[in-house]
């Protein structure tokens, strides 16, 4: 029997694929052409937009697969299991404290925001789990945990330096599309480690 269960494989799968898929579905269903390569994913579950209860519940699905891979990856450090738990429960609360949009356009709040603040720790917890789960004897060995952190650390306090300077630090026409791809990497770190714990423990 697998230490690891199999039910982990398809939540750490399905984490990034209801963020990024369930974007282009809920950016479908707004009234003018979403630009997803501008707005964030969470913009589309903010107080105004159309259906915004469809991108709430992606949203919420994707945390809730987080914390359960976190859960199922029973091969790797505890620290870097509560991180990663950490980093499913910040994007609940993303959803549970949404963005607003102005003039039936998304626009960002205050960076002191609840919302804000659980984007923050969504990205950090990310870029952290890794170096913390990393031991001897499972599928994450020291350097490259700390390679995979560094790796998402640098964007992700971009991200944060993008929302305290309130889009001044640099361009931010590309906001949207560089969530896009940070999350996706994410989810095959996620997901690489799961399916390398599974081999490991068989």
């Amino acid at each position: 029997m697998h230490t690891v269960p199999g039910w982990t494989v398809i939540t750490a799968l399905l984490a990034p694929l209801l963020l990024i898929g369930g974007g282009a579905f809920a950016a479908t269903l707004q009234p003018f052409q979403f630009d997803q390569v501008g707005y964030s994913i969470s913009q589309l579950a903010a107080y105004g937009a159309t259906h915004r209860w469809v991108m709430t519940l992606f949203i919420l699905g994707s945390g809730l697969c987080v914390v359960l891979s976190a859960i199922g990856l029973r091969t790797v450090r505890l620290a870097g299991r509560l991180m990663l738990g950490l980093s499913g429960v910040a994007t609940i609360g993303v959803a549970a404290y949404p963005d607003q949009w102005v003039d039936g356009r998304p626009a960002p709040m205050d960076v002191v925001d609840v919302h804000t603040v659980s984007a923050w720790l969504v990205f950090l917890a990310a870029a952290l789990w890794p170096t913390l789960a990393a031991n001897r004897t499972g599928p994450l060995r020291l350097r490259w945990g700390l390679v995979l952190s560094a790796v998402q650390l640098a964007p992700a306090g971009w991200k944060i330096a993008q929302d305290i300077s309130h889009g001044d630090f640099t361009h931010a026409a590309y906001l949207g599309l560089f969530q896009r791809v940070l999350v996706g990497f994410e989810g095959l770190i996620l997901l690489a480690v799961v399916l390398l714990a599974r081999r490991q423990d068989a």
